[in-house]
């Protein structure tokens, strides 16, 4: 397996085809590319797409020190939706995203 040498090749790495688990519920990561990622139906949720640059402004913030895993979803969100780039609402799943998060915070690098 190649080493991901890019935030972007880590994220696919990290999410695609696997199971991601947030505080209440597992996600299920169906696809991953550089536009956007899916995330399946699973128990409580019904199918969520994130555009892939919104996702990694949230490791981008966890990186820089601006979020924590013990920071709570919705401070995450309102956190990071101030610095984006992105429309306030486009971080509206803010429990996916924190899970996004929290499997980057654990994922060991090879």
């Amino acid at each position: 397996m190649a080493i991901p040498t890019t935030r972007y090749a880590r994220l696919h790495e990290i999410l695609h085809g696997n199971i991601i688990p947030g505080k209440k519920t597992a996600y299920h990561c169906c696809h991953v590319d550089e536009m956007c990622i899916v995330f399946s139906e699973s128990e409580g949720t019904q199918k969520v797409m994130i555009p892939t640059d919104v996702a990694l402004e949230w490791v981008g913030a966890y990186e820089f020190g601006l979020i924590t895993t013990s920071t709570a979803s919705r401070k995450m969100r309102d956190v990071v939706k101030s610095h984006s780039d992105w429309a306030p609402f486009q971080h509206g799943f803010e429990t996916h995203l924190s899970a996004i998060v929290f499997a980057w915070a654990n994922h060991k690098m090879n």
